[in-house]
Order: C-alpha cells, then structure tokens, then sequence
C-alpha cells in the first residue's frame, strides 16, 4: 500500500513538471520584452489548471480536449509599465503531428491577440508564424471572433484562415486551436483576477 501511494504521488508531480515545462517561458525577461518593448516590470500570476477546467474547455470546445500533461500549475504574466498594465503573455502547447508546437500569445486587456511567436516548433511550415497576412487574421480578435474560423468539425481552420495559411493548412489548424484555448483558459482561471488591471 505504500508503495502504490509513493507511485501515485511520484506520477502527479511528474504531470505537474510536464504541465510547467509546456506552457512556461523560457526567458521570460526577454520574451515578454519583444513583445511589450515598453514594459518596466512584470507581474505573474500562477494557477492550477484541474480537471474541472478540462471540462470546461471540452464544453465550450467540443472536439479538442487538454493533454494530461497540461494539467498542473500555469502561470500568466501582466507586462507592466510602472503600475499600468500593457497586457498578459502566456504560453500554451498544441499536439501537431510534428510534435508539441509552443506558442507565445500576448493578448491585451479585452483578452484579443496582440502578438503571437512560436516557442518551439519542428513543422518545416514553420516559418507561416511570419506570414503577416495569416497573423492579421489573429491580431485583434477576441474568443468568439477567432472561434468562427473553425470549420464544422470543431478542429479544423475554416477557409478564411486556410487562404492565408498558403501551404500550411494543418500548422494552421494548430495555431487556432492552441489561440481558442489560450483565450478560453485565460479567461477560466484568471479573468476574474485580471479586471482589477482593466476596470470598466
């Protein structure tokens, strides 16, 4: 019996280191820093995402789902200058058939895409990241915006992006995927958190 709960308690914080070395800047001084080059100072905020907010993301999104790998303990970071907040920067990790492809999302703070980079990526495609027409496509938008591109299987880019992706429809795919759960999550764990920095 003691031997099962120190394996059981030996796979939960392997899940957790998992979950952190997915979605966690590398550098996140310097990242942050090409994305806000106005920002002083940083702030994170670190939460758990559980079970029930992989349900959630399964409701809202029907045909993906989060990895196991990514439940465990995330952190958003507030780009600050002095005490305004510019925006949040959060990393997530999207299954591609090259593997996990990361992605760097700075939203602003109505929650819509700033900016996005990749973290990692072995797709040969990768270089779509500096397509300034597909990146349009994301600047801007919000949730519900960028949930209209998905096409009638609930996984796949519609045409509207898919124009813009050139050769690289299943890159593509990933990239809004891995935008709508960014933005869903966001807004899950610490949305109520976040309208301290943007009051109405």
């Amino acid at each position: 019996m003691k031997i099962f709960i120190i394996v059981i308690l030996f796979v939960f914080s392997l899940q957790n280191s998992y979950a952190d070395a997915y979605c966690s800047l590398r550098d996140p001084v310097a990242q942050i820093q090409q994305l806000y080059p106005q920002k002083t100072n940083q702030l994170s905020i670190v939460k758990t995402v559980d079970s029930s907010t992989r349900n959630l993301v399964k409701l809202a999104l029907p045909s993906n789902d989060l990895h196991f790998s990514e439940l465990g303990q995330h952190t958003l970071y507030v780009a600050m200058k002095n005490t305004e907040a510019l925006g949040y920067v959060h990393v997530r990790s999207e299954q591609s058939k090259w593997g996990l492809v990361e992605i760097i999302w700075a939203l602003d703070k109505n929650l819509k895409i700033k900016n996005f980079t990749f973290q990692r990526c072995r797709s040969p495609k990768k270089k779509l990241i500096d397509n300034e027409s597909f990146k349009n496509v994301f600047i801007g938008k919000n949730y519900e915006e960028l949930k209209s591109l998905l096409s009638s299987d609930g996984i796949t880019a519609n045409n509207i992006l898919l124009d813009k992706a050139k050769d690289s429809p299943e890159l593509a795919s990933v990239v809004l995927r891995c935008a709508l759960k960014t933005l869903l999550i966001t807004d899950i764990l610490w949305g109520e958190e976040l309208k301290k920095f943007n009051p109405k």
